[in-house]
C-alpha cells in the first residue's frame, strides 16, 4: 500500500459521505467523496472588507505564511486590473454556535493578501507603460511622496470580481486534505507538509505553537530565530519527538517526525505537561537578563538545530536538583560547543550526533568547562570541505550504550 492510500485510510472515518456497505470490487462506485462545493463572485472590496472584519481567516494551521514577495503581490494586482484570469480561491465555510459564517481560506492566501496589502496601502500599482507606482490608500504622512489612484480607478478596482470556491461541512481531516492535494503544484517546505497533517498530536504541537510562539508576549519576542513557513510548528514536533522518545536518543528526521505525527495515538497527558514545562523555562530564561546569556553573548540567530536540543536539555534538567542558573549555563554551553565544532549550523546527522553527546555529557554531571574542552579538542581537528572533521580520539564521549542507527541510549536521570 502506497503512502497516499495510507494516508487516506486514516481520514476515512472524518470524510463526509462513507458508505455503509461491504465494498464489492466488481461494483464501480464513488466512495468518502466531499460535499458539492459551490462557485461564488465577490468583488474585491467585499473580500477585503471580510477579511478585516474576521468573516476570511487566512491563517489557518495548514496555511503557509505570506510567501509572495511584494513584486509577485503588485503583479497580481495588475492581473486583476486587466482582468487578467486569477485561479479561484478555495474557502471552507464554517458556523458558529450564534450561525455567524467564518470563511477560512484553504488556498489562495498569498492573492488574498494582495488584494488587502493593495487595499491598505501597503503596496502599490505599477502602471507599465509610465512605471508610476499609485497607491489605492495614502496617508497623510506620505501623501507628498506618493501618487494616489483617483476615485474612478479604485471604484474599478473595487468592483472587480473574484471567483470562490466554497466547501461546506468539511471535517478538520478533509479540510486539510484539500489544501495538500491543491498543493500537489506547488513548491511546499517540508515544515509546511508537517504542519498540514491532521491527527491529535499534531493539534496538540498547534495548540502549543499558539501559546507559546505566536501569542502576544511568545518566543519570538525573546530571541532571534527562523518562524516562517511551518519552521516553529516543526521545531516544537522535534523537541516532542526527540523528548517522547527517551532514554533512546532518536535521529530527528522529517521522515521519522511526519510518522510520529501521522499516528492517531493521544499525546499522554505526562508528555504535555513535561513539554509545556520546557517551554514555560525557555519563556523565563529568555526573559531574565541574568539568565539570557545564551540568546545575548551568542549573536547569531538561534537554528532550528539548536531551538530543538535546547528543548532536549531543559526537557532532561527539569528536575528541581537544577537551578535555572544551571539550565542557562548548559544551553549557553550548548551554543558555543557547536558553534566551536561547525561551520554550519544545521539539522543534519554530525551536528545531530554531537548534541545528543552534549545531551549524554549533562546527563552525566559534566561541567561547562568540560563540555567546552572537548568541543575545542573537535574544533582543533583538520578541517574537512564546510565542515570541520572529527577524529576517534577527538569525539566527545558518548553514553555507555548503543541502540543502532541514529540511536544512542543515555542514562536515566533522576527527573524520569
Amino acid at each position: 500500500m502506497s503512502d497516499k492510500e495510507d494516508d487516506r485510510d486514516e481520514l476515512d472515518q472524518d470524510y463526509m459521505s462513507v458508505d455503509e456497505d461491504a465494498p464489492d470490487p466488481m461494483v464501480f462506485k464513488i466512495r468518502r467523496s466531499l460535499g458539492q462545493p459551490i462557485a461564488q463572485s465577490f468583488t474585491t472590496e467585499e473580500l477585503h472588507m471580510r477579511i478585516h472584519n474576521g468573516e476570511v481567516d487566512l491563517c489557518p494551521p495548514y496555511q503557509r505564511d505570506v510567501v509572495w514577495p511584494t513584486s509577485k503581490q503588485m503583479e497580481i494586482v495588475d492581473s486583476i486590473y486587466h482582468n487578467f484570469y486569477v485561479p479561484p480561491v478555495i474557502f471552507a465555510v464554517v458556523e458558529d454556535e450564534d450561525g455567524e459564517e467564518t470563511r477560512i481560506c484553504v488556498d489562495g492566501k498569498q492573492r488574498l493578501t494582495s488584494i488587502q496589502k493593495f487595499f491598505d496601502g501597503q503596496i502599490g500599482y505599477r502602471d507599465p507603460d509610465m512605471r508610476k507606482i499609485w497607491y489605492y490608500t495614502v496617508s497623510e504622512t506620505t501623501r507628498a511622496t506618493r501618487n494616489e489612484i483617483p476615485e474612478a480607478g479604485k471604484r474599478l478596482f473595487a468592483e472587480k470580481q473574484i471567483t470562490c470556491i466554497e466547501y461546506r461541512g468539511l471535517t478538520a481531516a478533509a479540510e486539510r486534505d484539500v489544501f495538500q492535494r491543491v498543493q500537489l503544484g506547488m513548491s511546499l517546505t517540508s515544515a509546511e507538509k508537517l504542519q498540514a497533517i491532521a491527527s491529535p498530536r499534531a493539534d496538540w504541537i498547534n495548540q502549543l505553537e499558539a501559546k507559546f510562539i505566536t501569542s502576544d508576549d511568545g518566543l519570538h519576542n525573546k530571541f532571534e530565530f527562523d518562524d516562517k513557513r511551518g519552521r516553529t510548528f516543526q521545531n516544537l514536533a522535534f523537541i516532542a519527538y526527540c523528548c517522547a522518545g527517551l532514554p533512546e536518543q532518536q535521529a530527528p528526521t522529517v521522515q521519522k517526525l511526519d510518522r510520529w505525527l501521522c499516528s492517531d495515538e493521544r499525546p499522554t497527558a505526562e508528555l504535555q505537561s513535561r513539554i509545556e514545562l520546557v517551554l514555560q523555562t525557555m519563556w523565563h530564561l529568555a526573559d531574565d537578563k541574568k539568565l539570557n546569556t545564551a540568546f545575548r553573548e551568542v549573536k547569531a540567530k538561534v537554528a532550528p538545530v539548536e531551538f530543538l536540543y535546547i528543548g532536549v536539555i531543559l526537557y532532561v534538567m527539569r528536575s528541581k536538583s537544577h537551578s535555572d542558573e544551571d539550565r542557562a549555563d548548559m544551553i549557553h554551553a550548548l551554543r558555543r560547543a557547536i558553534r566551536e565544532i561547525f561551520h554550519d549550523i544545521r539539522l543534519n546527522s554530525n551536528v545531530c550526533r554531537v548534541c545528543w553527546e552534549i545531551v549524554g555529557l549533562i546527563e552525566e554531571g559534566a561541567s561547562v568547562e568540560d563540555i567546552l574542552t572537548v568541543a575545542a579538542k573537535q574544533a582543533a581537528a583538520p578541517v574537512k570541505g564546510k565542515r570541520k572533521k572529527h577524529t576517534d580520539d577527538d569525539a566527545m564521549p558518548s553514553s555507555p550504550k548503543k541502540a543502532g542507527p541514529g540511536r544512542r541510549k543515555r542514562t536515566k536521570t533522576a527527573a524520569d
